[in-house]
């Protein structure tokens, strides 16, 4: 008697004793798509931020430009409108700050998911292997002991076997050779 299909047993036992680990797989791999997307979002608003100081930059070193030399001793002295610029350069770079570290927290939620998807995925292997191996172990082990039994060398034609191993590793190209000569060796010994 032969041990069924793996793989049809497979899905049998994936929706049946297996479906907690499918469950979970799934929980997970929604989980992660929602991450990815938040992810995503976050980097596309730290990408729009960061767009916003560079013009923010900008328009403030053209106001400072349009200020000009004349009035180098009053430098310290800004107008309304070059404080409204850099009080807006400022809380956007804090909103860029934010993104950007938000996307850095939920990179790490999607790592860790990744990794409880893996580890789901090995449970459920496991847990099949085990229970394939209890209900159909024995059949696999008494189908390998069939074909053993089927072949088995002498001595001589081991010792061959290992010889053409270690010869074909070390020289790959003068194995016909070393076989050749063998046979030929044979055929003169037996004659």
């Amino acid at each position: 008697e032969r041990p069924p299909d793996k793989q049809a047993v497979f899905a049998e036992w994936k929706a049946r004793e297996g479906q907690v680990f499918e469950d979970a797989f799934e929980k997970n791999r929604l989980e992660l798509k929602e991450k990815r997307g938040e992810m995503r979002d976050a980097l596309i608003l730290a990408n729009s931020k960061k767009k916003e100081i560079d013009e923010a930059k900008e328009r403030l070193a053209r106001k400072q430009a349009e200020k000009g030399p004349a009035q180098g001793q009053d430098e310290e002295l800004i107008d309304e409108e070059e404080y409204a610029l850099i009080k807006s350069l400022k809380e956007t770079k804090q909103h860029y700050r934010e993104a950007f570290e938000k996307h850095g927290r939920v990179k790490m939620d999607v790592i860790q998911i990744e990794h409880l998807m893996q580890q789901c995925k090995a449970k459920l292997v496991q847990g099949f292997e085990e229970y394939y191996d209890q209900k159909y172990g024995h059949l696999l082990r008494q189908e390998a002991a069939q074909e053993e039994e089927g072949e088995r060398y002498d001595p001589q034609e081991m010792f061959d076997a290992l010889e053409a191993d270690r010869i074909e590793t070390q020289h790959p190209d003068a194995l016909a050779y070393h076989k050749a000569r063998k046979n030929a060796a044979r055929d003169v010994r037996q004659k």
